[in-house]
């Protein structure tokens, strides 16, 4: 299911995550540099520099974060700069994320404003083409 949307929602979680995996959060602020993988449970509010792959229950990419890298996730909020694969069940794109790449997921939502350059996959369906600016 591929969503369209004009309000922001800014860092809003699933229903799907569970409760435990909300209350473990990591929160990477801006001015942390990382070079290689990243692993981690529960949901992490990433706000740094990332040129490596992260493995992650939960990812919020906020307005300062900058990834270049793959993400497998089951649920990715994107607020900033990706620039790689996605793999999760949910992804969202806020109205000031910016996408370059691939996204697979069953549900994805785009907010009005974001810019995004990707094939996106439904899972188990044909790729579908988006590009906006």
């Amino acid at each position: 299911m591929i969503v369209s949307d004009t309000e922001s929602h800014k860092s809003e979680l699933p229903a799907t995550i569970s409760k435990d995996t909300k209350e473990c959060r990591s929160v990477l602020s801006d001015g942390i540099v990382i070079k290689g993988d990243w692993q981690s449970r529960g949901v992490v509010h990433f706000g740094g520099e990332i040129t490596g792959d992260l493995i992650v229950d939960v990812l919020i990419i906020t307005a300062t974060g900058k990834v270049e890298g793959n993400v497998h996730a089951k649920s990715v909020v994107v607020e900033g700069y990706l620039k790689g694969e996605i793999e999760a069940n949910d992804v969202h794109l806020s109205s000031n994320a910016s996408v370059i790449g691939r996204i697979e997921t069953e549900t994805l939502k785009v907010d009005a404003g974001a810019q995004v350059e990707c094939e996106v996959t439904a899972k188990d369906k044909a790729p579908l083409f988006i590009r906006t600016k």
